[in-house]
């Protein structure tokens, strides 16, 4: 049966405490850096199956120039010694500081940008699945017209290619399709249909924004669209887990400035209705 995991965060414990029998089966972690995160993973153990997500630098990063930072082979060795999953995931993420050379092709998408990305991503992906025997699936990283990311590593086609050559499964995160999405002209739609969800395993929701410059991932309330969303994927596909990457800082966001804010003032009940219409939802699709 599909699985339903939620952010590691302070209210989603307490929703655990006062009601053990809530319909969640993982936590997700961490929702803060290594290695201080590992005191979610103690606190979040107690109550739920823990759902790794080890996409920082320095930990799995594999877009990374420093082999080093593309992957710590005793991080991620601790991190599924305590988790025991059945696949590991990361981001996508292709930052031009990752490839200077090619900055000026930043929105445009080039033969020789592609292959060179292609190139350091597989030789990464062969690293870790050869070290720690797991699957690895990858998840699509939003980009903007306005920040430090490439265009090439958010096509729907590139994804696909570097999915099918590395023999990897799709993270498919909706907020971060939508984003991409309008960044490229695309409907939001259509550019999740054009991922090769054949691969999926896992999705990632969460509530965008409104910025000045356009709509950005928030990890806030989900809305009616995105709800929309999942039904029109769990119509096409068989993913293992959906999870809801509401808050998780543990209880705020981080704007386009890099300020922290509260997420809501009713993290909590906000939380609970959305954990209740995920699974209606995912009962009602299957």
């Amino acid at each position: 049966m599909l699985k339903l995991a939620v952010n590691f965060s302070e209210s989603l414990l307490n929703l655990l405490q006062q009601n053990p029998g809530i319909p969640v089966d993982y936590i997700k972690v961490p929702t803060i850096p290594f290695p201080d995160c590992f005191s979610q993973f103690e606190q979040g153990e107690k109550w739920r199956k823990l759902l790794p997500h080890p996409a920082q630098p320095g930990v799995i990063a594999l877009g990374h120039p420093q082999p080093q930072q593309q992957f710590n082979p005793e991080l991620v060795g601790e991190i599924i010694r305590r988790t025991n999953p059945s696949y590991l995931s990361t981001h996508l993420e292709a930052q031009v500081a990752y490839f200077p050379e090619f900055r000026q092709l930043q929105h445009i998408n080039h033969p020789e940008l592609k292959q060179v990305m292609l190139k350091r991503f597989l030789t990464a992906i062969k690293k870790v699945k050869a070290t720690t025997g797991l699957p690895l699936i990858l998840e699509n990283f939003p980009y903007y017209l306005w920040l430090n990311h490439f265009r090439t590593a958010a096509e729907p086609q590139f994804i696909a290619e570097l999915c099918t050559a590395g023999d990897c499964g799709l993270l498919l995160d909706i907020a971060h399709a939508r984003c991409s999405a309008a960044s490229l002209g695309w409907d939001d739609q259509d550019y999740i249909f054009a991922l090769p969800l054949e691969r999926l395993r896992e999705v990632h929701l969460a509530g965008v924004g409104k910025c000045e410059y356009g709509i950005c991932d928030t990890h806030t309330a989900l809305e009616d669209w995105d709800y929309q969303l999942l039904q029109a994927v769990l119509e096409r596909a068989k993913p293992e887990i959906i999870t809801l990457e509401y808050g998780g800082m543990p209880e705020q966001i981080r704007d386009l400035n890099g300020k922290l804010r509260p997420v809501s003032r009713n993290c909590q009940s906000e939380l609970e209705t959305m954990i209740f219409r995920l699974r209606e939802l995912i009962e009602g699709v299957l």
